[in-house]
């Protein structure tokens, strides 16, 4: 992957966070935003399906962040945000592209990965393609295989509906609006599964998640937790907590200080 000239750290000024861009593909950069103390580890927040690196969450913990002196990175998958590409050929393939990039940006610096929702599902096949450089792992309401999930959920007319056309139209659960999905979605899911085999991590592991996940069930990540072995794996439950866990940002930032002190002393 082309790394943009100085588009990283090297001379990042402290505690002032900048733009920077990375090429993760000809002719595709993604976008983002970088606080470099010049101390590592250095965490990097993955955001949702349809969000962007600008969301609550993703400001909220960039916040908590500068206040602690922690370096972070945020940044827009392709097709989101600020980032080159059409939403409408979104696929996870390019999405676990784009976090590897970044991360290749960032070597041979260890990283935290903060993940939100489909951001939780790219922090775990991140991690198993960079074992050496991923140091701990937050993860928030993960979308493990939402997509999989989608399609068994898809009656079948749709689905082939969907494959003849190309592109479906589907509706937002949070706004009255709807957007458009490529069928590209669906080639090669079956490489990103981490719900059917057993998943082997390096790393510590904490998830949370709600127990009135309208989105992802709890039971999802239950499912994917007794199939992971990952040292000091934890589950925190969200009592009454929905997908989106924005009443929950004080369990976050509390979640993030644990691990980034265990992580400095390990």
């Amino acid at each position: 992957m082309a790394r943009d000239p100085g588009a990283f750290y090297m001379n990042a000024p402290i505690a002032i966070e900048r733009d920077f861009t990375v090429e993760t593909a000809p002719q595709n950069r993604v976008r983002g935003h970088i606080l470099d103390f010049r101390c590592d580890p250095i965490g990097v927040f993955l955001h949702g399906f349809r969000s962007d690196c600008e969301g609550a969450k993703a400001i909220a913990l960039a916040q908590h962040a500068k206040r602690r002196g922690y370096s972070w990175v945020r940044f827009d998958l392709s097709g989101h945000g600020r980032s080159d590409g059409n939403f409408t050929a979104f696929t996870i393939k390019d999405a676990v592209r784009d976090a590897l990039a970044v991360l290749q940006a960032l070597a041979p610096r260890p990283v935290v990965l903060v993940g939100s929702s489909l951001g939780g599902w790219l922090s775990v096949l991140a991690a198993r393609h960079a074992p050496q450089q991923v140091r701990a792992m937050l993860l928030i309401a993960p979308a493990f295989n939402f997509v999989q999930n989608f399609l068994a959920a898809l009656p079948a007319e749709e689905l082939r509906r969907w494959a003849r056309q190309g592109v479906r139209r589907f509706a937002d659960p949070y706004q009255a609006t709807t957007y458009t999905l490529g069928y590209g979605i669906v080639h090669e899911i079956h490489h990103f599964d981490v719900l059917s085999e057993p998943v082997q991590l390096h790393c510590p592991l904490t998830i949370i998640h709600g127990d009135q996940d309208e989105i992802l069930p709890l039971a999802n990540t239950m499912r994917f937790a007794d199939r992971t072995q990952a040292p000091g794996l934890r589950i925190e439950v969200v009592a009454g907590g929905d997908h989106r866990l924005t009443s929950a940002l004080p369990r976050m930032r509390a979640e993030l200080d644990r691990i980034w002190e265990a992580t400095i002393e390990s």
